[in-house]
């Protein structure tokens, strides 16, 4: 049994009041055994609902009257003593309201508050990336870093470099096609240890026949990678060229 569902169920109350069925009561009495919280608001309730039971066995629910009462005035027995029941009734109604609201809803509304309290946060955090994001988009970059990938087959060719500076935002990869009828092409990006970081569908050539990708630098860190270069279009999928490619952030 969980803290919601004691709540909203409010199964402290019933269980006080002997309101419970059979396996609820079986069900909560296995959880406030082992839990500190519920257990002290089992005790406050029954004390709280014991000192009611005394007050109106002692005051309001007394029948037995004293022979002051029966030599007091009449305008005692028919209007003051009416009145400071009406008045008594109130404050005990009062201090029922007072206490359901301190051990039951307080906790609620509690709870409530700190989960829009979180989610007010998420939002602000997110906003905020989402703002930086977009001021880092709107700058202008110049001297943007420019790599002509060349696909070779001998693993001890030097692979292509590419220098990336601390202020550097993207990398740009400009690939020539050999001749084909291929109209879509994917491109796979890979570390060293074939860790697959990046994949670009349906890329299409430009007027000049090649294929310019731009990669954020941030994804990139230095090192060896591996770049696939296949054809996506007409199917089946088929690999056309495969590049090494090094970046070098000084």
């Amino acid at each position: 049994m969980m803290h919601p569902e004691i709540e909203d169920q409010e199964i402290i109350e019933r269980y006080v009041r002997n309101q419970l069925a059979p396996q609820e009561r079986q069900d909560f009495e296995e959880h406030f055994f082992d839990c500190e919280e519920c257990f002290e608001k089992v005790q406050a309730t029954e004390r709280f609902g014991a000192g009611i039971r005394d007050a109106a066995s002692r005051g309001l629910l007394e029948d037995r009257r004293s022979a002051d009462y029966l030599r007091a005035p009449s305008f005692w027995s028919t209007w003051m003593f009416p009145t400071v029941a009406a008045s008594s009734c109130a404050a005990l109604a009062l201090a029922v309201f007072a206490a359901w609201t301190l051990f039951f809803q307080m906790p609620r509304i509690r709870k409530q508050l700190n989960q829009s309290a979180a989610d007010l946060t998420a939002q602000r955090e997110a906003m905020a990336a989402l703002q930086k994001q977009m001021a880092y988009s709107a700058q202008a970059e110049t001297n943007v870093p420019l790599v002509m990938l060349q696909a070779t087959r001998d693993a001890e060719a030097p692979p292509n470099d590419a220098v990336l500076s601390p202020d550097a935002k993207h990398l740009t990869l400009w690939i020539e096609l050999p001749s084909s009828t291929s109209s879509a092409f994917r491109l796979e990006i890979a570390t060293a240890d074939r860790q697959l970081i990046q994949t670009l569908q349906n890329l299409k050539r430009n007027a000049y026949g090649a294929l310019v990708v731009s990669l954020p630098a941030e994804m990139l860190q230095s090192g060896i990678y591996t770049v696939r270069l296949s054809r996506q279009e007409p199917s089946p999928v088929t690999l056309v060229a495969e590049y090494r490619l090094r970046i070098r952030k000084p």
